[in-house]
């Protein structure tokens, strides 16, 4: 509709405002308890997510559960959708236990819902995933991880971007548990997908490059880690505003790579 496509474009207080006018005509028409209804409430906090004001964004994922378990039963998709909106929102404040609550919610519905094959599923595992990973949680995270990349090798196929997503993420918590070689394997794997479906400028790709200028890095090969991020850098500064934190977080990576490999690479 109109205000996901004014949320696509970042303009967020456009967004509320028309899901506020929207809310309005339909409590009016349909009454509180429709799931009309919490749908605008679910939308007006994802618009505030957006924003960054999280807890307004939970008082609204907060309405819409509480309307949707009434209208539609608690084994209801809408029903897990707002637990995982509400788990997302709650990740963000850096609550991950309270997250791992709701994102469980979710993953309970979502499986008798949809099946275990399904991508939403796998999304919720991930999700699981991320947030075990910053509570620092890394062999949960990884059994996560996996499951999440089995569903989406067989729904999507091992050329698809989440595949790439799901190897970056599995990469990122091996590294984690200090185990940089293992790392490597897996943002290898993604890089590859990505370069294939996305092309070599995609900031995307640029993420990769960086990630694995960090794994080689952790490893103390820093002529390796250098050559990974400038060529992250290379695409940022093509695909990317000057002013974009990406940039200026790769330039703060390779200094510090050429500092740590000596004066001959820092006078690069």
């Amino acid at each position: 509709g109109y205000g996901e496509a004014l949320l696509t474009l970042a303009d967020h207080k456009g967004a509320i405002a028309h899901y506020e006018k929207a809310l309005e005509i339909d409590r009016k028409a349909l009454g509180e308890e429709h799931p009309y209804v919490a749908g605008h409430y679910n939308n007006l906090g994802a618009a505030w997510d957006s924003l960054g004001d999280y807890r307004r964004a939970i008082g609204f994922y907060e309405r819409a559960l509480a309307i949707d378990r009434k209208a539609q039963g608690e084994e209801h998709p809408s029903v897990a959708r707002n637990y995982n909106n509400l788990g997302a929102a709650w990740e963000s404040l850096g609550e991950y236990r309270r997250a791992i609550g709701f994102y469980e919610q979710a993953l309970a519905i979502a499986r008798n819902a949809l099946g275990e094959k399904h991508p939403n599923v796998a999304t919720l595992y991930n999700n699981l995933a991320e947030a075990w990973r910053k509570l620092g949680g890394y062999g949960k995270a990884i059994g996560f991880y996996e499951r999440a990349l089995e569903i989406d090798l067989k729904v999507l196929g091992k050329e698809h971007p989440k595949v790439a997503i799901r190897y970056n993420n599995l990469g990122a918590a091996w590294g984690s548990r200090g185990e940089g070689r293992k790392a490597i394997g897996f943002y290898e794997r993604a890089l590859a997908i990505d370069l294939k479906a996305l092309g070599e400028e995609h900031p995307g790709v640029a993420t990769r490059y960086n990630n694995l200028g960090f794994a080689w890095q952790s490893l103390g090969e820093d002529g390796k880690a250098i050559e990974f991020f400038e060529r992250a850098l290379g695409i940022f500064k093509k695909s990317l505003p000057p002013d974009h934190p990406s940039i200026g977080t790769v330039e703060e990576n390779l200094a510090k790579a050429r500092s740590e490999a000596g004066p001959q690479e820092a006078a690069r």
